[in-house]
């Protein structure tokens, strides 16, 4: 068994910047030892960037190498060249990360997984062909934490969304002309989301505020385990806003990317790419990404749901428990 007292919380916060070919760079976060043959590719939602300062313990006791980059077009991340398709921007710049990480390839096991919109590049990357993406290669497990679908191939999404949803990604953005939705919320919130206080306010407003009992109280639970205060975990992820909307072009083509091609359609994968067991978690009060829970584990062969009560952000909480359940799918 490794050691945990390999992770280090402030070391997790660090950011880092990875120059990329045309002028580009990629920020990330990373915790653990560098030297794992075991490695988590996790991929943060929108509103934030990549950040490491907790890793799950059944991935510190497996002794993993957690990297957490930030999505193009966000905080310190470059804006993608938008003459390549996104799927293929995406599996271009995680093999630079992977080569700069690993210059001789020596890791043997990768996970890939996602919060919220992150769960689209997790799901880009595992089921991308290993000809665009050879990493994939070594891909063992996948974990989709309030996951989205590409509704390329989900025709009937529109039915299961909620009135925000609609608006954030669904028809509408699709139809109206030079991203006016998108602009309509940048106008509406992005001067409240520049300052410390306002990204704070924004936070409790839409996630505190929503918990119920029961969560609030499992959120008290995870916090005190986690040796965090309430306060310090919304000023983490405040100075996360702030950062990521320095760019707000990765934000803009959000729904251009759920409703774009992934580069394959799920249920027509390979028995390589398939076989590969993928973990839907999904939060039984979210109105959010709960939608598309059903057909996600419809349409990929290997995929297990597993509900957890809550909101949104609720699977956080269950951490621990999630990475234990989907280390033990995979095959030894």
């Amino acid at each position: 068994m490794a050691a945990i007292d390999v992770y280090d919380k402030a070391k997790g916060e660090g950011e880092h910047i990875l120059k990329l070919p045309g002028n580009r760079q990629l920020a990330y976060a990373h915790n653990g030892p560098a030297t794992s043959r075991t490695v988590v590719l996790f991929f943060t939602g929108i509103m934030s960037v990549g950040t490491a300062p907790n890793v799950p313990a059944p991935c510190r006791e497996l002794g993993v190498y957690w990297i957490a980059p930030t999505l193009p077009g966000m905080g310190n991340s470059s804006t993608r060249d938008k003459k390549v398709p996104y799927h293929v921007s995406l599996a271009r710049d995680m093999i630079a990360l992977l080569s700069h990480l690993y210059p001789t390839n020596e890791f043997d096991t990768l996970y890939v997984s996602g919060g919220s919109y992150g769960t689209v590049q997790a799901q880009m990357l595992y089921g991308a062909p290993y000809d665009l993406f050879p990493p994939g290669r070594k891909i063992v497990g996948c974990v989709l934490l309030s996951g989205f679908s590409p509704l390329k191939y989900q025709k009937d999404y529109a039915k299961t969304l909620s009135w925000q949803n609609w608006f954030s990604f669904g028809p509408p953005t699709q139809v109206l002309p030079c991203h006016f939705l998108q602009w309509l919320f940048r106008f509406a919130v992005g001067s409240k989301l520049k300052t410390f206080g306002g990204a704070k306010a924004f936070l409790q407003q839409t996630l505190i505020h929503n918990m119920d009992e029961e969560e609030r109280s499992t959120f008290s639970q995870w916090l005190e385990k986690s040796c965090v205060t309430e306060d310090a975990f919304l000023d983490q992820m405040a100075r996360g806003i702030i950062k990521c909307c320095r760019n707000w072009d990765g934000f803009m083509e959000v729904s251009d990317v759920i409703h774009s091609d992934w580069g394959f359609e799920p249920k027509e994968l390979d028995d390589q790419h398939a076989s590969k067991p993928l973990l839907v978690v999904g939060s039984k009060a979210d109105q959010i990404g709960g939608s598309a829970n059903n057909w996600l584990v419809e349409n990929y062969r290997s995929a297990k749901l597993k509900l957890v009560p809550g909101g949104h952000i609720s699977s956080l909480f269950y951490m621990d428990e999630i990475w234990e359940e989907i280390v033990g799918m995979v095959k030894p």
